[in-house]
């Protein structure tokens, strides 16, 4: 982490706090009910940058920070960086879901009229189909969710991609399925982002709970899309992504990826019977979590699917 983030960190948390019209008593004893207990002298350290917070138990009250002053999930815990959990290091890849870019991420949220954590529905539910054909240049995202109302009103999620750069700059196509709406959107080719509103049919009372369901298309080859993850900025009760091959493409690698306040954990993971991976998690968040993996040449994907077929032969 660079002196750079260490001075934005600061001055973020101070004018978020300053937002906020809360003094730091106020919000000492905020997270103190939240089971995220930190005194006004660290508080009052951070904002003036004289201290950073460090370790799992700091990097837990920076993500109660987020929520309790209304900023996005992890946009002050990115500042300070997170340890990461013994074992391998996550991989450098490109992302489908809301988390790549995250300065761009951030300004689309903006647009499409999500300023805090507060404006986000709180999904309970979330189950994520994902279908990679190797013999389409189309693939697909279908993701279902039930959701709960916090206050009464208008229910909405935002649906962002920022398209890496190895990826095809073609807007994806976003198709309310089920239950909700599309409404503003975000068209930025410049910046290679891409995203919508999603709106709850209805108008719903706090506490209620409503099922969407919705499909993303991206315009691009199976070997250009290298993972599927989702990021939640409060805990849900179950979450569930699985991602099916198709064609005659297989890649050469996959795993299962979590991050959470306490850090990130890669795992090996394999296809199933289906040719699906599949990862489930029940009470998750607030975090990231998904499936990614590598493709290979052509020669490589052939003998991998050569070990698969004898691998499946063993009882």
């Amino acid at each position: 982490m660079s002196a750079d983030d260490d001075e934005r960190f600061a001055r973020e948390l101070r004018a978020a706090i300053e937002r906020s019209e809360l003094s730091l008593t106020v919000i000492s004893q905020r997270l103190r009910a939240r089971h995220r207990p930190v005194s006004v002298a660290t508080l009052s350290n951070w904002q003036s940058g004289r201290s950073l917070p460090g370790g799992e138990q700091s990097l837990g009250v920076v993500a109660a920070l987020e929520e309790l002053l209304g900023r996005p999930p992890d946009s002050l815990a990115d500042l300070v960086g997170a340890p990461r959990l013994r074992g391998r290091g996550a991989q450098p890849t490109s992302f489908l879901g809301r988390r790549t870019s995250k300065e761009v991420f951030r300004e689309a949220l903006l647009e499409l009229g999500f300023t805090t954590a507060q404006q986000y529905a709180h999904e309970r539910v979330f189950h994520q189909f994902v279908t990679i054909d190797s013999a389409r240049d189309v693939q697909r995202f279908d993701s279902r969710l039930a959701v709960r109302a916090l206050e009464s009103g208008v229910c909405r999620l935002p649906a962002v991609h920022v398209l890496d750069p190895t990826e095809p700059n073609v807007a994806p196509v976003y198709t309310a399925l089920e239950g909700c709406s599309i409404r503003r959107r975000v068209v930025w080719p410049e910046r290679r982002a891409y995203g919508v509103e999603l709106v709850v049919d209805g108008r719903l009372d706090a506490g209620q709970v409503a099922t969407f369901a919705y499909r993303v298309e991206m315009q691009a080859p199976a070997t250009s899309v290298t993972g599927a993850l989702y990021s939640l900025p409060r805990r849900a009760n179950d979450v569930l992504i699985e991602v099916e091959f198709r064609g005659g493409r297989k890649p050469v690698g996959y795993e299962r990826y979590r991050r959470t306040e306490s850090g990130e954990a890669v795992a090996p993971a394999r296809l199933d019977r289906r040719e699906r991976l599949q990862l489930s998690e029940a009470r998750f968040g607030p975090g990231t979590f998904g499936l990614r993996w590598e493709w290979g040449d052509d020669e490589d994907d052939e003998d991998d699917d050569d070990w698969l077929d004898q691998e499946g032969m063993v009882s």
